[in-house]
C-alpha cells in the first residue's frame, strides 16, 4: 500500500464529489425550467493491483447521465399554444441555422412573423417539416354554401279556396323568417325565407286532415323573389300528423345577390300547433377577419380561431421517438440531439402508437425534486470532507516519513 496511492484515491473521491456537486447545481437552478430532465452522476471504482502483503487503493470514476425517460409534471396555462407531451415523444423544433433538434419544452408563443416558438427560441416544426405558421394580419371569409332550418309552421292556417300562380311571392304569404348569408366578398346579406300554404288535404269520411303542401320561397333585402335556380320554389309535403312526408323535398336552393347558391336543409321542418316558430338556424359562412386565438387539438392540428369566431385548419404537428431517449446528447436552450445512442427518431402523430397524447394549455415541468437534491447535496458534502481527511491523513503520515532521521 503506497501513501501516495491513497492520496490519488482521495483525489479522485473529492473530484468525483464535485461532479455530483456540479450535476446537483444544475438540477437546483432548472427545478423551473420546462421540460428540463435531471442530471445523476454514477459512481464506478477502479481497482488497484494488490498483493497478499497489502492492499493499493484504486480510484473512483463518474459518469453523468441525464433522467429523459422520467415525465415532468404538468402545469396548466391560459395560452393555447402551450404544449405538453403525455407519454412518449419530442416536439421537433429548429434553430436559426435550420438544424433540427428535439424538446419537451413546449412554451411555445407566436413571434413577429407567426411562427410559434419556445423560451429557448426553436420553432416549432409542423408535419412537412417548415416551422409552424400563423398568418395574423391576413383577413379571410368564405361565401355562404350551405345551412339548416327548421321551422314550426302553426297547422291551423287557412288553405287557399283555389290554390294557383298567384300563391305565394309576390301577392302574398303566411310566413317569413330571415337568415344571414355572406356574398363573395364576405358582406353579409340578410334573405328572407317565406311560407305559403297551398293546400290541404281532409278525409270526406272523418274530417280529419290527411295533410297539406306548403311554399317555399326566397326573398331579397328589397322584397323581391330570388327565382335563381329556377323555378325559385320548393314545395314541402306534410302527412296529417304535421310531419314532413317520405317523398317530400327537404333541400331548398337559392342564390345570394353577389355570391353563390346556397343549399338549406328544410328537414326539421314541421307543421304542428297554432303559432309560427323558428326551432333551428344555422348558416355557414363569415365575414372577413383576422386570426384572434389558436386552438391545438390532441391529435395535433393546428386551428386559427377568427374574430368572426369561425375556425380554420391551419397545420399539424408531429412528434418523435427514440429506442433510448437517455442517450440523446443535450444541448443549449434545452433540447436534444440525435446519437448512435439513442436511435433515429420515429415520426408520428401525437396519440398514435406508441406516441404520447399532446395537451394544448399546459406545459411539462421539471423532473427535478428539491428534498431528494438537497439530500443529494449533503452526501455529496460530507464525502468529500471525508475524503479531505483522508488526504490530510495521509500527508500527515508523508511528513513522519520525512522527519525521520
Amino acid at each position: 500500500m503506497g501513501l501516495y496511492g491513497i492520496m490519488n484515491t482521495s483525489v479522485s473521491g473529492m473530484n468525483a464529489q464535485s461532479n455530483k456537486l456540479s450535476t446537483v447545481a444544475d438540477n437546483i437552478s432548472n427545478a423551473n425550467t420546462v421540460g428540463y430532465k435531471r442530471y445523476k452522476t454514477a459512481f464506478s471504482s477502479l481497482v488497484g493491483s494488490g498483493g497478499s502483503s497489502g492492499h493499493e487503493s484504486g480510484i473512483v470514476n463518474t459518469t453523468v447521465v441525464q433522467s429523459v425517460r422520467q415525465q415532468g409534471a404538468f402545469n396548466f396555462t391560459s395560452r393555447g399554444t402551450d404544449l405538453a407531451i403525455n407519454g412518449n415523444g419530442f416536439f421537433q423544433v429548429e434553430d436559426s441555422q435550420g438544424g433540427t433538434y428535439f424538446t419537451r419544452a413546449g412554451d411555445f408563443v407566436l413571434d413577429k412573423n407567426g411562427q410559434m416558438v419556445n423560451s429557448g427560441g426553436y420553432k416549432l416544426l409542423s408535419a412537412g417539416g417548415a416551422p409552424v405558421t400563423v398568418d395574423l394580419n391576413t383577413p379571410v371569409w368564405q361565401a355562404s354554401s350551405q345551412g339548416e332550418l327548421g321551422v314550426n309552421l302553426a297547422s291551423n292556417t287557412p288553405a287557399p279556396a283555389a290554390p294557383g300562380p298567384t300563391t305565394g311571392l309576390p301577392t302574398g304569404f303566411d310566413y317569413k323568417t330571415s337568415i344571414s348569408t355572406f356574398d363573395q366578398n364576405g358582406n353579409a346579406v340578410k334573405i328572407d325565407i317565406v311560407y305559403t300554404k297551398k293546400s290541404e288535404s281532409v278525409d270526406p269520411a272523418t274530417g280529419d286532415i290527411t295533410g297539406s303542401e306548403w311554399l317555399v320561397e326566397a326573398a331579397d333585402e328589397t322584397g323581391a323573389k330570388i327565382a335563381f335556380p329556377a323555378p325559385g320554389v320548393t314545395t314541402l309535403q306534410f302527412s296529417g300528423d304535421g310531419k314532413l312526408a317520405a317523398g317530400s323535398p327537404t333541400d331548398f336552393v337559392f342564390k345570394v345577390p353577389n355570391g353563390g347558391d346556397v343549399t338549406l336543409d328544410l328537414s326539421k321542418t314541421v307543421t304542428a300547433g297554432e303559432k309560427f316558430s323558428v326551432n333551428k338556424v344555422d348558416v355557414d359562412g363569415y365575414q372577413p377577419s383576422t386570426i384572434q386565438n389558436i386552438r391545438i387539438e390532441s391529435d395535433g392540428r393546428v386551428f386559427g380561431v377568427y374574430g368572426s369566431s369561425a375556425e380554420k385548419l391551419l397545420d399539424q404537428i408531429q412528434i418523435v421517438n427514440f429506442s433510448n431517449p437517455d442517450g440523446l446528447q443535450a444541448k443549449s436552450g434545452n433540447v436534444y440531439a440525435a446519437t448512435d445512442a439513442s436511435g433515429d427518431p420515429a415520426v408520428g402523430f401525437p396519440g398514435d402508437n406508441g406516441f404520447g397524447s399532446l395537451y394544448s394549455g399546459a406545459v411539462e415541468g421539471s423532473n427535478v425534486d428539491l428534498a431528494a437534491e438537497l439530500t443529494e447535496m449533503v452526501q455529496a458534502q460530507r464525502t468529500y470532507s471525508a475524503n479531505t481527511k483522508v488526504f490530510n491523513a495521509s500527508s500527515e503520515l508523508l511528513q513522519e516519513l520525512n522527519n525521520l532521521r
